[in-house]
């Protein structure tokens, strides 16, 4: 006997139930091309973009504090200049005069990385300040190095960057979809978009009408906000240092920098002329002034620009006679010595609280107690032949700056 057919009803209800499911998705289809599907597509090339930011934003810190393992004997903390004529790479040379930022696309090769795209698949570009590029380099780089944009949110309000002055010493782009006038040649026998001269094609990529030399500080935009539309990721000076801090081998290394300065320092104090005309602040039973620069001390010029980066950090006092009346206590010896000289390292700057340094401004630099605490600036100031402080310097806690005041005993 043969089955008998499907009652008609159950085909019927199937058919509905698919009718109704097919209203329901061209339904929602309708909603999300109303708008909600061009929003959560903008939403994921956005985050795509986010994502390739970050990805640039952690390679060039890390190129920062590895800097002298593939460029021994110049120092950590500079980055790359950036790709000027879409190779991937740095050119060889220099990126400007110093001191000048630059803008180009991002050395993605030179970084280790693939050609990182934003979220509409173009590639990123790269503005780096004058005091931290590689060609020519800055004569003083430490973690008081000034900044050169200033960040602005999508609504125009400034962004403080992590540095003593606010600004941002390096800044990464996703450029996004072209604008109005805008016109990007595509991809030809080059991995990324455009011509061969990043200086020809910066105004068709970035949106804040920028330079390819930056004199001086220059204000960049981010997110939708007029005049300019590109996303950014951006790096303050801190950020180096803070990363720079956690490798194992940091404080050794500042704390052998100290020591050398310091023996070429005592070698000199010898010759009354080089105090006297290194010196010439004369208060109370002291001589001070800040360190005279690397040549003046005598070292091999191999040597000086390692010595240079750290001379904004360093006071020396001096007896104005020929006896040991400068006290020096140590904390960390818990001793208490008697010398001609002392040397005086500012540990990195008191960031918040009431205590806070800073460090930006000319005037900023001439006080004392913007590198020194407690007493210490005090009898800077004073001429108070009495200091204590730490012999050695020491990151006791990676995550948090290296304050303390570091106090050598001179001849």
């Amino acid at each position: 006997m043969s089955a008998h057919p499907s009652p008609p009803r159950a085909h019927g209800g199937q058919a509905l139930l698919a009718a109704l499911v097919l209203l329901l998705v061209l339904g929602a289809g309708a909603l999300l091309g109303a708008g909600e599907l061009r929003t959560r597509a903008t939403m994921l090339t956005h985050a795509r973009s986010v994502i390739a930011l970050a990805q640039a934003r952690a390679a060039l810190i890390g190129y920062a504090v590895s800097y002298d393992e593939s460029h021994p004997g110049e120092g950590y903390g500079f980055l790359p200049c950036p790709d000027s004529g879409n190779t991937g790479s740095t050119p060889i040379g220099a990126c400007g005069a110093r001191g000048q930022g630059a803008i180009g696309r991002l050395p993605w090769r030179t970084l280790g990385l693939p050609d990182l795209r934003d979220g509409w698949g173009e590639c990123l570009w790269y503005a780096v300040a004058g005091s931290v590029k590689h060609n020519p380099k800055a004569l003083m780089l430490n973690w008081d190095s000034p900044g050169q944009f200033v960040v602005h949110g999508a609504d125009g309000h400034r962004i403080a960057a992590a540095g003593p002055d606010g600004r941002a010493v390096a800044i990464v782009f996703a450029p996004g979809p072209a604008l109005a006038g805008q016109v990007r040649a595509p991809a030809s026998g080059r991995t990324c978009p455009g011509g061969d001269s990043a200086v020809a094609d910066l105004a068709h990529y970035l949106d804040g009408d920028y330079p390819a030399t930056v004199d001086g500080t220059l204000d960049v935009f981010s997110g939708g906000n007029l005049p300019g539309a590109d996303l950014i990721a951006w790096i303050g000076i801190d950020d180096i240092f803070d990363a720079l801090r956690r490798r194992a081998d940091h404080a050794a290394r500042i704390d052998a920098l100290i020591s050398d300065i310091a023996s070429a320092l005592d070698a000199r104090l010898a010759e009354p002329d080089f105090t006297h005309r290194h010196f010439n602040t004369e208060v109370g039973a002291l001589r001070s002034g800040v360190l005279p620069n690397a040549a003046d001390l005598g070292l091999p010029a191999a040597e000086r620009a390692r010595i240079d980066h750290w001379r904004d950090q360093i006071r020396v006092a001096i007896c104005t006679d020929s006896d040991a009346c400068i006290e020096i206590t140590s904390s960390d010896t818990a001793t208490t010595r008697h010398c001609r000289a002392a040397l005086l390292f500012a540990g990195e700057r008191i960031r918040h609280g009431a205590g806070r340094q800073l460090r930006a401004t000319a005037a900023q630099r001439a006080d004392p107690a913007q590198y020194f605490e407690g007493t210490n600036a005090l009898h800077l100031k004073a001429g108070v032949p009495r200091f204590e402080g730490a012999e050695r310097f020491a990151a006791h806690e990676r995550g948090q700056p290296a304050v303390q005041d570091i106090v050598r005993c001179l001849s």
